[in-house]
């Protein structure tokens, strides 16, 4: 099993519209939401869990990274990453700072 993770960075997370982001993303999946607040800073992730994580990051790239009008919205907020429970492996498959280096399935 793989868990594609969608975090939100704690400074952008209280204004985060939530609700918008789910109505994209719930044809294709409902993640888990993790928010946890930690000295007064909040920290929220959604997690798509799947045994497919490249197609699954695919459509999640369709309807949020390069759809024209909401890419201005997620991709200058967050960081994406995929983590397997097989092993210690992570991929870094989007960063709001467009100089790092990203993986790929």
């Amino acid at each position: 099993m793989h868990c594609i993770s969608i975090q939100i960075q704690p400074k952008n997370s209280r204004d985060f519209d939530r609700a918008a982001f789910l109505q994209r993303v719930r044809d294709i999946r409902s993640p888990e939401i993790d928010a946890i607040e930690e000295k007064g800073k909040l920290y929220l992730s959604f997690n798509f869990f799947t045994e497919f994580p490249a197609q699954l990051w695919e459509e999640l790239q369709k309807c949020l990274y390069k759809d024209t009008h909401y890419t201005s919205v997620i991709a200058p907020v967050s960081v994406a990453i995929c983590e397997s429970e097989e092993d210690e492996a992570c991929l870094l498959l989007h960063h709001f700072d467009t100089s790092e280096p990203l993986d790929s399935f």
